[in-house]
């Protein structure tokens, strides 16, 4: 007897001898995920467009950041409905929060944010970039299921800026951002709390690009999402007052996408328009408000003699590089590009097969290309990202400065915790009785 799939029930992981089904040329068929990875991998675009959804990059034939989206957006929304915010504990216990306000469990029971930090949750997700045949581009395709080897592992990573709490790095609403620590005293932060903790790495900022993509078919965020809080007319004026504000002005926004509009006057007297605090899908302000600072990635420097300053490097672990390291290369498993040394708005992305979104060619504008900036010298080893609420047009999720030393520690420059262990979910009444 035929079983109506509609009504099957859901299953979050499969064998690559189960089986799923697919339309082809009409008809229901049956293939097995093994044999499905093999097709998709050897180029059938048809079978890509059932399991996953994508986004055209056009940014090589066209100026406008509007590229729309492609295949199964109903798969997107599913894992978007897997996704969210969670009170993860040090030792790695997580409970849904409210879909819909941050401020309490998703089971009601009330939250105490002391007792954990405030993290934005999501299955692996899998991506594969392919060129389309016939429009000459690269497509990027994402899915819950391996269509290629490359993925971004279950990422768990901070709703809110981190901020301290003792000598520990927290992510936390009702306190101001940290600031003024270098990236290694930040990561030590993280690591007061339990080996798994560390600082969001480049994976992750892939990933919030990821979301912006999937969510608008449009990398521009400023566009989208909204401008950020130093708004339209605040630029190169004033970075210092948004720092002193209390993050979790987007909690009531759950896990949307959108933005909550902030009234304020920077310090030339002016009043400052269009600001907001943004949320992507519940990580608050990832953009202009304070740079953030991230791990896995460095650059190298002419200062050093095994180095010329084009290279970035990208390393594998939650971990800093030693010294050693950023003199020569990381050690152990790393990828290596090339980076620009000049500023400018990014016409078009490195990408490759990795979705590398650090600059490849510059020449756009705020509102063109990918709508956001470039700033880059020869002995800057530092990748920063988003900018701060001073940056104007330049902000954006794919922002990256890497003009700084490693050492660097002003207050405009912050960090995102990171958890890297496995999590235990149960309910909000479950942890709020475990700890």
């Amino acid at each position: 007897m035929l079983k109506n799939l509609a009504n099957a029930d859901k299953v979050s992981s499969m064998l690559r001898t189960d089986s799923v089904m697919v339309e082809i040329d009409g008809s229901i068929r049956r293939i097995t995920l093994d044999d499905l990875m093999s097709s998709i991998n050897a180029g059938n675009e048809q079978l890509l467009r059932q399991v996953a959804w994508g986004v055209p990059i056009k940014d090589s034939i066209q100026t406008s950041p509007v590229w729309g989206r492609v295949g199964n957006l109903d798969m997107w929304e599913e894992y978007k409905s897997m996704s969210g915010s969670y009170l993860v504990t040090n030792d790695g216990k997580a409970a849904k929060l409210s879909t819909v306000n941050r401020g309490i469990f998703a089971d009601g029971t009330p939250l105490d944010e002391s007792i954990g930090h405030v993290m934005v949750c999501a299955p692996r997700l899998y991506y594969l970039v392919k060129t389309d045949e016939v429009a000459g581009i690269p497509y990027l395709w994402m899915s819950m299921i391996p269509i290629s080897g490359h993925y971004i592992e279950a990422p768990c990573i901070g709703a809110y800026k981190g901020s301290m709490s003792g000598s520990a790095l927290v992510s936390r609403s009702g306190v101001a951002p940290a600031g003024s620590k270098t990236i290694n005293a930040f990561w030590n932060a993280a690591q007061v709390n339990g080996k798994n903790w560390g600082l969001i790495n480049y994976d992750h900022r892939k990933f919030m690009m990821m979301l912006q993509l999937s969510e608008f078919g449009n990398p521009s965020a400023q566009a989208t999402l909204g401008t950020g809080v130093g708004g339209t007319n605040n630029d190169w004026v004033d970075w210092q007052t948004p720092l002193s504000w209390p993050m979790g002005a987007t909690k009531s926004l759950g896990d949307s996408f959108g933005n909550v509009p902030v009234s304020w006057t920077n310090s030339a007297g002016t009043v400052v328009q269009n600001a907001c605090h943004v949320s992507l899908m519940g990580i608050e302000d990832p953009y202009m408000l304070q740079w953030e600072m991230c791990q896995g990635i460095y650059c190298g420097s002419s200062n050093n003699s095994a180095q010329d300053g084009t290279e970035i490097f990208i390393y594998e672990g939650n971990r800093m590089p030693s010294s050693s390291e950023l003199a020569t290369h990381p050690e152990g498993d790393y990828r290596q590009l090339t980076r620009l040394t000049t500023e400018g708005y990014i016409s078009q992305m490195i990408i490759g097969e990795y979705f590398d979104i650090l600059a490849k060619k510059l020449g756009a504008g705020g509102t063109s290309g990918w709508g956001d900036y470039n700033y880059a010298n020869s002995t800057g080893q530092l990748v920063l990202w988003g900018a701060s609420a001073h940056n104007g047009a330049y902000a954006g999720l794919g922002y990256a400065s890497s003009d700084n030393a490693w050492s660097i520690s002003p207050s405009v420059i912050g960090s995102r915790l990171a958890y890297y262990g496995e999590l235990t979910f149960m309910s909000g009444a479950e942890l709020v009785a475990s700890v």
